[in-house]
């Protein structure tokens, strides 16, 4: 992550709202996070004494072409999960050289592997089916973007695009003003980072928190629960994106942990509850 050259912090003073105010000036933009009523930013902060809360995502341009195939990542996790957890294991042993059997994989869903395979070009170059051991082939570009981008930050994007879309159409049409902003990190004034937060969404001045996993062996459960009680978010204001969630999953969490939980197909839905119910 990029951090800003221009840091904020929050101010209070008796009779004016709660306003982000510069540490340091800077004739850059400022990418802070502003709420205007006291009442929501307590609710984030209220355990919390002189800290710094900025986004980092604002800095992070992402191309349309990259969004799009965030989301399409996404929607089709269920088809190329194992190929993505393969494609991680290679990253960490700095290997380019990818190869992955279809043998298992029913014939309609090789070609939609194929051509979403063709559609990632700037990570994967070379792409090239064998039809006689029924395998890809291709190879991994072995940038830091690349990497960080196929092992888990397109699932932080593609939500923040689906955030945003679910907010145009729900708040739009009401009138309310909201926020979106990925990369957020709470910092004490000294620099030592407190939390970082995928996805915060503000919404008639209230925080709602989402955390996005893509790995499949992620079980820190409790320490969301934690973080959302910290932040005085629980019940209703905190939501876990987690690819690898089985229904199970899903309704124990939610029942003993007191967030939201869904995959990457629930997403929309549970998105929708969460704000209108928080």
């Amino acid at each position: 992550m990029l951090k800003l050259a221009s840091i904020y912090k929050v101010e209070e003073d008796e009779d004016k709202p709660l306003e982000a105010v510069p540490l340091t000036e800077d004739k850059t933009k400022k990418y802070e996070i502003q709420v205007s009523d006291r009442v929501g930013t307590i609710n984030l902060l209220e355990r919390m004494e002189n800290v710094i809360m900025y986004s980092t995502g604002i800095q992070d341009y992402v191309p349309p072409k990259v969004r799009k195939l965030a989301v399409e990542i996404m929607k089709n996790h269920d088809l190329i999960k194992y190929i993505l957890g393969e494609i991680r294991q290679k990253y960490q042993r700095q290997d380019k050289d990818f190869e992955i059997s279809l043998n298992d994989v029913e014939e309609y869903k090789k070609y939609q592997i194929l051509e979403l395979f063709r559609k990632m070009s700037g990570i994967i170059s070379g792409v090239r089916y064998n039809r006689e051991n029924n395998t890809i082939k291709c190879s991994l570009t072995m940038t830091q973007k690349a990497q960080r981008f196929i092992t888990g930050q397109y699932l932080e994007i593609a939500v923040e695009d689906v955030v945003n879309d679910i907010l145009s159409e729900w708040a739009g049409s009401k009138g309310i003003p909201y926020k979106v902003y990925r990369n957020v990190k709470i910092e004490s004034l000294n620099g030592t980072v407190k939390n970082e937060f995928d996805i915060v969404i503000v919404i008639r001045n209230k925080f709602y928190i989402v955390e996005c996993k893509s790995g499949k062996n992620f079980d820190d459960w409790n320490r969301l629960s934690e973080i959302a009680v910290d932040y005085g978010i629980l019940p209703q204001r905190m939501c876990l994106v987690y690819s690898y969630a089985t229904e199970e999953d899903i309704q124990s969490i939610e029942y003993f942990c007191e967030y939201y939980i869904c995959d990457t197909s629930s997403l929309r839905n549970k998105i929708i509850q969460m704000i209108s119910f928080g």
